[in-house]
């Protein structure tokens, strides 16, 4: 069990329980929850809703952020029989409470609108190796969510950046005035059967079945059809694979993949041209695509391998991207299936130096072109994210990585990547010539960032079997545009400005790990780090967590 507790009135725990028989009866029992009141500081341009007054550049805390969760997850089963390695069959129990801060940007600011729901999730999780046949394996996962939600928008008011509010007469809302009460009914089957068949030749065939079906009324309009309309999409991915060893040097992968994908809904039109006469129509999307790919790695020296793949892949919409999340993500149930050629070459490389200095490196370069790609832009009163396509987007990029370490003391390692996203939409609806973004970096994507890590261990620090670590962490993410560049100005163009971070922690573990105490400090210089869309994450923040272990 551990707890943690930290900045911002951050609270976090967690219990995890487990008993099995001799006759192989197993009773696992694992509940967590983490509280949040997120109100750090974030720093921007702010006006007094009441005076009218203007604080440019003001830093002020975020002040409706709160959020809780409390879940409990119960499995019980058996182990280690002639018929299953493992069947469990359990359920997950838990709550939520959300406050609503911001829009998609922070130019949108709440101070009332909050969201709650429940989780109840029914689980089945079944395993057996050498099924009927020796070598074939069968891994089987299902779950279904019957919980429900509830997007709470009441409170006819504006506010500020200051706490401070406006009251209007009337019945209204921040947003949209709502009481919605809803299920998404999500559902997940995945089955794996995987069979080595000899020493060099083995085959893996895997489905995953997924099920959306959100349902739901609003008391405060419980005769408006449209929370009766169709919400549902069901997905089904068969995938299958063979994998060819030739030598312990050189193995090779073949694969392929069928995407189904049916979404239903209803959309709204004028039957008779009256002013306010609202009917619903079906629509359904149907989707079907194939995927393909091979993978080939080669060690041309025991220390020295050379990987390479090419995959033709296939993004489906998500549930969100198609049918919104009611709060900063718009639907968009036209949205198309982005499908891409991925080309990749890899390199890794490691060695011992004296035995007690190890290395390791390795780098890959990639491409990719992507048609109907699928990205995020800002809705035309630019407070809710919405899911695009765009035809034609290409990726030249590569990443490297370098490890060190010495012994059972130090180890250290760094990463860059690099990646160079180009719009390759030569003509856009209205425009008679070329698109003015054609060529463009795509805006709001990092396209170069790194992290490095250092840690010291030391053994038996203090007493035997007491052990303690001291790392730090180094994060670099540059500045990437926040808008299409071709479209700014030649005084600027806005966008999101280069972020560096520094983290740092001490571990101590006694007891050969039965108790931890474990201290961090995340953004040590308190930088101003910032998500898409410029939307800004928290600042210096101090963590301590406990954690006791017991066992037989």
């Amino acid at each position: 069990m551990s707890y943690a507790f930290g900045s911002f009135n951050t609270h976090r725990s967690v219990i995890n329980a487990a008993i099995t028989s001799k006759s192989g009866y197993t009773l696992q029992v694992s509940a967590f929850q983490n509280y949040s009141d997120n109100n750090y500081k974030v720093t921007l341009d702010v006006s007094d809703i009441n005076t009218g007054k203007y604080y440019p550049n003001t830093t002020v805390k975020r002040f409706h952020d709160n959020y809780h969760n409390e879940t409990v997850v119960v499995n019980a089963g058996v182990l280690d029989k002639t018929w299953a390695d493992k069947l469990l069959i359990g359920i997950t129990l838990g709550q939520n409470y959300k406050e609503i801060q911001t829009g998609a940007r922070m130019t949108s600011v709440f101070g009332a609108w909050h969201r709650k729901g429940n989780m109840i999730m029914p689980t089945l999780k079944y395993q057996k190796k050498n099924f009927f046949i020796k070598g074939l394996d069968l891994t089987v996962n299902a779950n279904i969510n019957l919980g429900k939600e509830q997007n709470i928008d009441t409170a006819f008011r504006r506010y500020d950046w200051l706490g401070n509010y406006k009251q209007y007469a009337g019945t209204g809302a921040e947003r949209s005035r709502t009481m919605y009460k809803y299920s998404n009914n999500t559902g997940l089957v995945t089955t794996t059967f995987s069979w080595a068949i000899n020493e060099k030749h083995s085959l893996a065939l895997n489905n995953v079945f997924t099920r959306f079906d959100r349902k739901g009324e609003d008391e405060l309009y419980p005769a408006d059809n449209k929370y009766r309309q169709p919400q549902k999409t069901n997905k089904n991915i068969l995938g299958l694979g063979y994998k060819y060893d030739y030598n312990t040097k050189w193995s090779t992968t073949l694969f392929g993949k069928y995407l189904l994908q049916t979404a239903t809904t209803s959309t709204t039109y004028n039957p008779t041209g009256n002013w306010g006469d609202i009917a619903y129509k079906k629509q359904k999307n149907t989707v079907n695509n194939m995927g393909y790919g091979i993978a080939t790695a080669y060690f041309i020296r025991p220390q020295f391998q050379v990987k390479a793949s090419y995959e033709k892949s296939n993004r489906m919409p998500e549930n969100e991207e198609m049918f919104g999340d009611l709060v900063t993500q718009e639907s968009n149930f036209n949205l198309k299936p982005e499908t891409s050629d991925n080309l990749n070459l890899g390199l890794t490389y490691s060695f011992n130096l004296n035995k007690v200095h190890r290395f390791s490196i390795a780098g890959s370069a990639i491409y990719r072109y992507s048609t109907d790609f699928i990205y995020y832009r800002l809705n035309n009163n630019q407070t809710m994210l919405i899911a695009d396509n765009l035809d034609g987007v290409s990726n030249l990029g590569g990443e490297g990585e370098i490890r060190y370490s010495y012994k059972n003391f130090l180890t250290a390692g760094a990463n860059f990547t690099y990646q160079n996203i180009r719009n390759q939409r030569k003509y856009e609806p209205g425009y008679t010539g070329v698109s003015p973004v054609y060529k463009d970096r795509m805006p709001n994507l990092p396209f170069m960032f790194g992290n490095a890590d250092l840690s010291f261990f030391f053994r038996d620090f203090g007493h035997t079997g007491n052990h303690l670590s001291i790392g730090y962490n180094l994060l670099y993410v540059h500045a990437f545009y926040l808008y299409w560049p071709s479209r700014g100005t030649s005084q600027g163009k806005y966008d999101v400005p280069a972020q560096l971070a520094h983290d740092a922690n001490i571990v101590y573990s006694l007891k050969d790990g039965r108790y931890n105490i474990a201290v961090e400090c995340k953004n040590i210089t308190n930088d101003q780090l910032y998500d898409n869309f410029s939307l800004q994450k928290p600042g210096r923040a101090f963590n301590v967590k406990l954690r006791y272990f017991l066992g037989r």
